[in-house]
């Protein structure tokens, strides 16, 4: 079962959320925008609504879509509520979709969100328009197909151990890769697929276009 939940940051194409194909929607508060514009009906509305139009939030209503609201004054950002909420009702593969954007604080804030939940056996990976970021860890690999224009960049969130990648141009075998290094930024799949194996630790994969 995978969940996708609409955040409120930077637009994203409609041609991106024709693909989609979920089993449970949540619009994370100005994310419900989103959704009316691309005709995507959700499943939940969540957050303290203090960036969605509340005319367009009653008519949600109207609908009978369920409305989850929180004080403004809360622990958790509406996107980490999101989260929590589709993690509750059993969801283990989440898509955060508008989750980046201009607030570099909530970009960050989010991205670190796969970290956290990977934890707890949850696999979130985010996307929008030119990005699609997910987590690799311990003893895991990570399959990817070759797009043109495509960028595979991989941040360490730990000194990891162990890291190769095949089928990219610039290969490597084995090789302990420290937290904050960018030796890994900006390399390209060079076969049909690139392979990224890890033994230990945890990094940031992001597949970019340009």
């Amino acid at each position: 079962m995978k969940a996708l939940i609409i955040g409120n940051g930077s637009e994203i194409e409609k041609t991106f959320t024709n693909k989609m194909d979920f089993d449970y929607i949540v619009c994370a508060d100005g994310g419900l925008e989103k959704a009316k514009k691309h005709g995507i009906m959700p499943n939940l509305i969540i957050g303290d609504f203090d960036s969605v139009n509340l005319s367009l939030l009653e008519e949600y209503r109207l609908k009978k879509v369920a409305i989850e609201k929180f004080p403004a004054e809360k622990d958790f950002t509406d996107m980490e509520l999101a989260v929590k909420f589709v993690i509750s009702k059993g969801y283990k593969n989440i898509v955060l979709a508008a989750a980046t954007g201009t607030r570099l604080d909530h970009t960050m804030g989010n991205i670190m969100l796969l970290e956290k939940y990977y934890k707890e056996g949850i696999d979130i990976t985010i996307v929008d328009n030119n990005n699609e970021i997910k987590i690799i860890t311990d003893n895991s690999q990570l399959i990817i197909d070759f797009k043109e224009n495509h960028y595979i960049s991989i941040i360490p969130l730990t000194d990891t151990k162990g890291l190769t990648m095949e089928g990219f141009k610039y290969p490597l075998s084995k090789v302990d890769v420290q937290r904050g290094s960018t030796l890994c930024i900006s390399n390209e799949i060079s076969e049909k697929q690139g392979k990224i194996t890890l033994n230990k630790g945890a990094a940031l994969v992001f597949i970019s276009k340009d």
